[in-house]
């Protein structure tokens, strides 16, 4: 197959002398003069280009002024030639899925000639200008009339329940295609809340799940969330140094590990990553080929976000707003963890606006939780509190006013909890 198509070429050249609406819809889509194989074909478009952006118009005098030494009758039989009833849609992207190919076997033929320590950065080169293209060609899609869209109340619309009904009832569940914020300060139960809420929970209910979890082996990893997973009755006791304690028996884990198989998701120990592009380009693969709907980045600070060293800020709205796209894109949940700031008092209750970082994280987020321990302290001022605080502190889709639950902590389990339905919950590992 030629790898290229002269009769597309004159169509949309035509098109574009004919009609300024064409030609602003083929500028729209990114055409550019190195989408035409043909050398003289380069010219006429880029003298197009020029012209409309001088005299803000269009039409074949205009051309012909600025593209002298382009055979007129040339020009005239390109624009005779727009008549043809072709899609212009279609054919803007056969011209551009052309060009990809021609550049791709360029890059073929460099990486064929090259030297063995150049192959890497051509490889890295080729991967970039394809996932650049497609994004191009997919673009052609991105503008359509609103009549064109289905309406879903939030009622209807698909959701992730988070297992605590106190939520779960003002919240109705997490609506795919959202971007969740999750914080709290160290060592108050971030990692459980992701596990229970995010991991478990989704798990259950059919969805498959990545994480990202640099921070923990995968050894530790697994050993928290198959505890919060376990039913009871796969908990042996055993001792160490006089103090009792429960562990997930043997049964359990392997019942686990069945029921598991090919729905979640990590990075090898040797192989994670903290490249931003790496971890985007995995999410995905994850989503296009596995069927992944959930995903968990644990936590933005592990992520070298590309440009940092020049404005940490503007780096990170630029991926966390990727996340949004991706997770709009996919209509996938993306459960991101961001840190607060250091807080000044010891027992602060933490606000949207104490995340650290810049602003647009919350700002771009549909959905922000913190998760807080509660001390003696607290327990004092208010009899009520249990073992935590989970504060929703943003709902996007249904509007939800700030609300706060307090659950109760079962070390063992690693479960948080509202009622004893919560603690001794099943999440299906045994039909």
């Amino acid at each position: 197959m030629n790898s290229y198509n002269l009769e597309i070429e004159k169509y949309i050249l035509g098109k574009c002398i004919s009609s300024k609406e064409s030609l602003e819809y083929i500028i729209d889509s990114g055409v550019n003069q190195n989408d035409f194989f043909e050398k003289q074909h380069k010219q006429i478009y880029q003298g197009i280009i020029d012209a409309f952006f001088k005299f803000k118009s269009i039409d074949l005098g205009l051309v012909t002024v600025a593209l002298k030494n382009i055979n007129k009758n040339y020009l005239k039989n390109l624009v005779d030639n727009s008549i043809k009833i072709f899609n212009l849609e279609s054919c803007i992207k056969m011209l551009m899925e052309l060009s990809v190919k021609r550049q791709c076997e360029d890059l073929a033929n460099q990486i064929q000639s090259s030297k063995a320590e150049e192959i890497g950065s051509l490889l890295k080169e080729t991967i970039d200008f394809i996932e650049t293209s497609n994004a191009r060609i997919d673009n052609l899609n991105n503008i359509v009339t609103l009549d064109k869209i289905k309406m879903t109340s939030i009622y209807e619309a698909e959701k992730v329940r988070t297992g605590f009904r106190d939520i779960d009832n003002k919240i109705l569940g997490i609506v795919t295609g959202s971007l969740v914020v999750i914080t709290g300060y160290n060592g108050n139960g971030k990692s459980t809340l992701l596990n229970q809420m995010c991991i478990a929970e989704s798990l259950s209910q059919g969805y498959k799940v990545f994480v990202y979890s640099p921070e923990l082996t995968n050894s530790n990893f697994k050993s928290c969330v198959y505890s919060t997973i376990a039913n009871s009755e796969d908990f042996d006791e055993d001792e160490f140094c006089g103090e009792k304690y429960k562990k997930l028996s043997d049964r359990g884990n392997m019942l686990i590990d069945q029921w598991i198989k090919d729905k979640l998701y990590i990075y090898s120990d040797s192989n994670s990553t903290s490249s931003e592009k790496q971890l985007l380009r995995d999410m995905d693969k994850l989503a296009k080929h596995k069927d992944v709907r959930v995903f968990i980045i644990d936590n933005l600070m592990k992520i070298d976000l590309e440009g940092s060293y020049k404005n940490e800020y503007l780096a990170q709205k630029t991926f966390v707003n990727q996340l949004k796209q991706f997770a709009t894109r996919y209509n996938a949940l993306v459960y991101l963890v961001a840190h607060p700031k250091k807080p000044q008092e010891r027992s602060k209750v933490i606000s949207k606006f104490d995340i650290a970082g810049t602003g647009d994280i919350t700002n771009m987020a549909d959905y922000v939780f913190s998760i807080s321990r509660i001390t003696s302290k607290d327990r004092k001022k208010n009899s009520k509190y249990r073992d935590c605080i989970i504060k929703m502190m943003k709902d996007r889709p249904k509007g939800t006013e700030d609300f706060a639950v307090t659950l109760s902590f079962d070390k063992d389990r690693k479960r948080f909890y509202g009622s004893l339905l919560e603690l001794n919950k099943k999440y299906g590992y045994i039909s």
